[in-house]
């Protein structure tokens, strides 16, 4: 018996060191100095060294006073997605590891025989110096609506944007989901009230505006759609001269990419004479039997010139629907208008911008070849390019459908951090994604403003009337031209100018590009451009649409033009019929 106990002790004695000795290499992590720096316990005296913090190596996570602009994939991130994926890295490392007992092994913790590095990567809101860790945290972000997250500050009761400059003045802050935000928090005033800058409509008869803005070695044309009512093929806008001039000094190289070519025999005998001076003429089109039916110059083009590639069977896959021009590799030309008797006249609105920058002409030329050599749509290659910096006051973004995917990556993101005002001017604007944040910029108080063509009015799949229901301002134009601009200037900020309509196939489909230029010279002047058509068109089509061609339409049963695309032109269409 005696010998039972004493074996039973010796037995509970082993356990007890045994069981110390275990414990003693765990450690408790008693707090969480960031996403991936820990204070831990490593006496197992409860006390935690501040000077001993423990770092996971090979690993970070985004910081929101950090710039990326240095590596392509983050460069692109606003400053709430920054400050938004730092607190959900930092939310994601308290949940895996504060109070939790871990060992250090390796210079890693491990925690229930996880290794904690591992499985702060599978969260998403970190990554290493791979390039797939860092893609899965770009489309976590994606799959999340940022508009949905405020930061609530507990002491004054109040709740901003993201990135509100006063939403950190207390230290009582915290950020949440507003569908947690309960009653007694109210919006801040400074976040969330009505914007300083609100046009009234009495003053807009004396809106200011230019057709030309100029500074920088960046020209852009406004094509306005209210002065000519019948199209002409006179090459008298400046637009059109600017484009001209040009080709006539080209010297080594012309490479262009158009959608539409057609009644431009002054253009047409600018390219001409290049091709006699030596110059180095290449293209690319669309080419289907609806393009060759509205643009039959385009057989003439490849009679002249030869050597080119066109996307053919296009319209299921994406069309080709580019205007621009490269001219020796240093000069751009691009915008809305196609090299038409319509756009180039100024019958139809649009605008056109030449920039000359030899940056900015390589990555067209880059984009353009993937083109020339017979990648179009979605067989094209995304291209490494950086934001081209043109002087302390302008910056300009350049990007190429479907691969940049423009609207969900872009133009979202500048709808949702709009302060003051968003002024849309767009030929097709059917996209829901634009449709769901326009309505979120609408409760937030911006005021927006939608100028819509009279053909979308009746597509499809147009937004328009949605965007009415929800109290937001949309004019549809009542005249002969198209508003064939896919334009929208933001807070006396950004401008964006390109090809694409703001539809499904424009961002996911078709060759598109477009400029979004963080210039407030430049948006000022869109905005005075914007204002000066929204002022034309009567408040009547505020609530109502008035027929592409009919009496409604200013011109458009005398300018020679199918205008709704029902094969029947002026007198002939019942729009125009008139009544005995």
């Amino acid at each position: 018996m005696k010998k039972l106990l004493i074996t039973i002790l010796f037995f509970l004695l082993f356990l007890c060191i045994y069981f110390i000795k275990d414990k003693s290499s765990l450690y408790k992590v008693h707090k969480i100095n960031s996403p991936i720096c820990f204070f831990i316990d490593t006496n197992n005296n409860f006390i935690f060294d501040e000077k001993t913090p423990f770092t996971l190596e090979e690993i970070d996570y985004i910081k929101s006073d950090t710039d990326y602009s240095s590596d392509f994939l983050f460069k692109n991130l606003s400053l709430d997605e920054k400050i938004l994926l730092e607190y959900l890295a930092n939310e994601t490392s308290k949940k895996l590891l504060k109070n939790k007992f871990v060992i250090i092994k390796n210079n890693n913790l491990l925690i229930e025989n996880k290794n904690c590095r591992d499985e702060l990567l599978k969260s998403g809101y970190f990554y290493d110096n791979t390039e797939i860790s860092k893609k899965n945290l770009l489309n976590k972000i994606k799959s999340i609506n940022i508009s949905n997250y405020l930061i609530l500050n507990k002491k004054s009761k109040k709740y901003h944007k993201l990135s509100c400059q006063n939403a950190k003045s207390s230290d009582q802050y915290k950020i949440i989901h507003k569908d947690n935000l309960e009653k007694k928090y109210s919006p801040a005033k400074c976040c969330f009230n009505q914007p300083k800058f609100k046009v009234s409509e009495k003053n807009l008869l004396n809106t200011y505006y230019k057709k030309k803005y100029s500074k920088n070695n960046i020209i852009i044309y406004f094509l306005d759609l209210n002065s000519i009512f019948i199209p002409n093929n006179s090459c008298n806008t400046e637009a059109c001269l600017a484009l001209k001039e040009i080709i006539d000094n080209s010297k080594e190289s012309i490479d262009f990419a158009l959608y539409g070519f057609n009644n431009q025999p002054i253009i047409y005998q600018s390219l001409l004479n290049a091709k006699k001076r030596g110059v180095k003429i290449r293209w690319v089109s669309n080419y289907e039997n609806n393009d060759i039916k509205y643009y039959p110059d385009i057989e003439k083009l490849k009679h002249t010139f030869t050597d080119f590639n066109t996307n053919e069977n296009s319209y299921s896959k994406g069309i080709m629907h580019n205007k621009f021009f490269i001219i020796d590799k240093k000069v751009v030309f691009t915008g809305s208008a196609n090299i038409t008797s319509t756009d180039l006249s100024g019958f139809n609105a649009n605008y056109s911008i030449l920039i000359k920058n030899k940056d900015i002409a390589r990555i067209y030329t880059d984009e353009f070849m993937q083109m020339y050599n017979g990648n179009f749509s979605k067989n094209k290659k995304s291209l490494i390019k950086d934001i081209v910096k043109i002087d302390n006051k302008t910056k300009i973004n350049i990007l190429f459908s479907p691969q940049d995917n423009i609207i969900d990556n872009n133009i979202i993101k500048l709808i949702d951090y709009a302060q003051n005002y968003i002024y849309i001017s767009a030929f097709f604007i059917t996209n829901k994604n634009i449709l769901k944040h326009l309505l979120d910029a609408k409760e937030r108080g911006i005021d927006i403003k939608i100028i819509n063509d009279a053909t979308n009015a009746s597509a499809k799949y147009t937004i328009h009337k949605e965007l009415r229901k929800s109290g937001i301002k949309v004019k549809t134009e009542n005249y002969a031209g198209k508003m064939h601009m896919k334009s929208i200037i933001i807070d006396d900020r950004f401008s964006i100018i390109g090809s694409m309509n703001f539809t499904y196939s424009g961002n996911y489909k078709n060759d598109e590009n477009v400029l979004i230029i963080d210039n407030k010279e430049i948006a000022e002047f869109a905005k005075n451009t914007f204002l000066h058509l929204w002022q034309k068109i009567p408040q009547i089509y505020e609530s109502q649409d008035p027929r592409a061609e009919s009496k409604e339409s200013i011109g458009s049963c005398f300018d020679g033009i199918d205008n709704d695309f029902d094969k029947k032109i002026d007198k002939e269409d019942e729009g125009c019929f008139i009544k005995k």
